[in-house]
């Protein structure tokens, strides 16, 4: 069902401007390589085209809402700190599936 046409579909185009990001800006982008919606390839071409953002990867999980949301210590403690000082990480961080 998360795959089906959606009401966006029978919009007419475009509805609005696309979006323009500054590629200096920090960011961490969250994704899982089995996310539904966001694919993973695309989360990678956008860590591609956004030099100063960091990707952190949930592997092995097939769902959209990563974050406070599927219960990953590690996910969620590196998206904390994050929050918490402001700072991204030195590097992309991958995380496993959480065993259990």
């Amino acid at each position: 069902m998360t795959n089906n046409i959606g009401p966006c579909a029978f919009w007419d185009p475009p509805r609005e401007h696309p979006t323009t990001i500054r590629d200096d800006l920090p960011a961490l982008l969250v994704n899982a390589t089995g996310d539904p919606r966001t694919t993973y390839h695309s989360a990678r071409t956008l860590r591609r085209m956004w030099p100063s953002s960091r990707l952190l990867t949930l592997r092995g999980v097939d769902q959209h809402a990563v974050y406070g949301v599927f219960g990953s210590p590690c996910v969620d403690g590196a998206v904390n700190t994050y929050l918490a000082t402001g700072r991204l990480p030195a590097r992309d961080i991958t995380c496993d599936r959480p065993a259990g």
